[in-house]
């Protein structure tokens, strides 16, 4: 069985037609979804981008990884390509694969060119190598061309081949007061920009693929992620007028919440209604050139005769505020908006057409991978299976889910870094507590989900709710001792 594993960067689970969104442009997305299991309560591991694909690649969480909010995968860790490699697998990855630091890359090692070498991160990063490995290169995946969000080295070679005119193109700023800088019209078209271009990639691999050996396609997509911006034809697809403003909600009492995040506050609530909207407006324009290109990728599936032979998954590494609670982009602060994610797999041994309502996790999306593929994981696999149950009709849920975020000031000389900052979340169908353990214990949100689905009142200081606090505050620290890494092995007790 094959694997297209389809994946957006900061794509909010609400912003897809068949999770219900009345405006955005999705019929491929949503034609697939049709085809096969969506989960409705997908949460991420860390609201992130380095962190969250490090547990998603691997199965674990990210306190096991030892990726906390930014950093470097260390290579003694098995990803789903390595284990999907030994197995008999090609692979190839397409686009935004961000387990090594884009920054460190272009300012220290010099290059627009992403690299999954982690050999030239290891020394400074202080990791020791693991014994060498073909399959350990570029974390298993055999064929690899990079685009990321600073590194577009790639990128811009093929446009210089393809549409060389383009490349001393700028993007075209919003004529709007007091917009955004990062909100703009992309200089480039449909057909050259960086989403096209990870996908044209990603389908050239599926095309040279022979029948009868397996293969694994990871086409990862930079978008929807800020900064807001899309092509100029996929701005117009859109009624400008007819684009729903985020709601405001609340939940942001700056009482509860500590530097650096309480900088984030209020951030959307300074703009105009007209800027407000143009940036929803931008964001699900890029969901469309996304969706655009999902169908040019089962398109070629179609073409070679392998769509029935293939399992395709469509996941986000996390969400976007895009306003809601008076927020943008994705500081620190453990709102759904940002936590939950979209989550579709359809292809063989998925039912057709189920709506999962249970809790899951990233963590558990290598696992039920490896299981619809018929291959065993590795040692240490922190999430669950639910293979089997996606295509028997059994349950599929957890009481609750965890999510992580870590203190990211030593990656910029001991100062915070923007509003992020350390905050660990547990998260039940009726609950949600929100900690921030290098702050203090008068910072927090505890919120009644079952009443309270907006996350708009914060009961955390409230006297009356100290009972449900405290005890959401134990299965928190009991969730944290249990999913520490399990490895090495225990073979005898002394």
């Amino acid at each position: 069985m094959n694997l297209l594993w389809i994946m957006a960067d900061q794509h909010r689970a609400d912003c897809l037609g068949y999770m219900g969104h009345t405006v955005v442009q999705t019929p491929h997305l949503d034609r697939l979804a049709s085809e096969g299991a969506v989960f409705e309560q997908a949460f991420c591991q860390s609201p992130v981008c380095m962190a969250s694909r490090a547990s998603l690649m691997t199965g674990r969480y990210p306190e096991a990884v030892r990726v906390r909010g930014m950093g470097l995968l260390p290579p003694q860790e098995t990803t789903l390509s390595e284990l999907l490699r030994r197995g008999g697998w090609r692979t190839g990855a397409f686009g935004k694969v961000h387990l090594t630091p884009e920054q460190y890359t272009l300012e220290t090692l010099k290059s627009d060119v992403p690299t999954l070498d982690w050999r030239q991160f290891g020394e400074a990063a202080v990791l020791a190598p693991p014994v060498d490995d073909p399959c350990k290169e570029n974390y298993g995946f055999e064929s690899y061309e990079g685009c990321e969000d600073i590194l577009q080295g790639h990128f811009r070679a093929w446009l210089g081949r393809e549409a060389p005119e383009l490349l001393e193109q700028r993007p075209q700023r919003v004529p709007l007061a007091g917009a955004p800088g990062d909100l703009w019209v992309s200089p480039y078209p449909s057909a050259y920009h960086q989403t096209t271009y990870i996908a044209k990639r990603t389908e050239t691999f599926i095309r040279q693929q022979q029948r009868g050996r397996p293969w694994m396609a990871f086409c990862s997509f930079v978008a929807p992620h800020h900064p807001f911006e899309a092509p100029a034809e996929q701005i117009a697809r859109y009624d400008e007028k007819a684009v729903p403003l985020p709601k405001a909600k609340g939940g942001v009492d700056g009482r509860f919440i500590p530097q650096p995040q309480v900088d984030a506050l209020g951030e959307a609530d300074r703009l105009s209604v007209e800027v407000r909207r143009r940036i929803v407006l931008h964001y699900l324009a890029s969901i469309s050139l996304i969706d655009d290109n999902v169908g040019r990728l089962v398109e070629a599936l179609r073409d070679v005769g392998q769509l029935d032979e293939t399992v395709i998954v469509y996941v986000a590494d996390h969400g976007e505020f895009l306003g809601n609670h008076g927020l943008l982009r994705k500081p620190s602060l453990h709102y759904d908006e940002t936590l939950r994610v979209p989550l579709m797999i359809c292809g063989p041994g998925v039912e057709k057409g189920r709506r999962v309502s249970g809790l899951v996790e990233l963590v558990d999306v290598y696992p039920t991978l490896a299981g619809l593929l018929g291959i065993e994981t590795n040692a240490g696999v922190q999430g669950a299976d639910w293979s089997a149950a996606l295509g028997s009709g059994a349950m599929v849920g957890k009481e609750a889910i965890n999510s992580s975020m870590f203190d990211m000031a030593p990656l910029v000389a001991g100062k915070p870094h923007g509003p992020y900052g350390a905050c660990v979340t547990l998260r039940t169908a009726q609950w949600k507590l929100n900690l921030y353990p290098s702050a203090g214990r008068q910072y927090g949100q505890l919120f009644h989900l079952a009443e309270d689905p907006q996350e708009s009142h914060n009961l955390y200081g409230e006297a009356a709710w100290a009972g449900v606090r405290e005890e959401m505050t134990w299965h928190l620290v009991r969730r944290q001792h249990i999913q520490a890494d399990s490895l090495p092995l225990r073979l005898t007790q002394y």
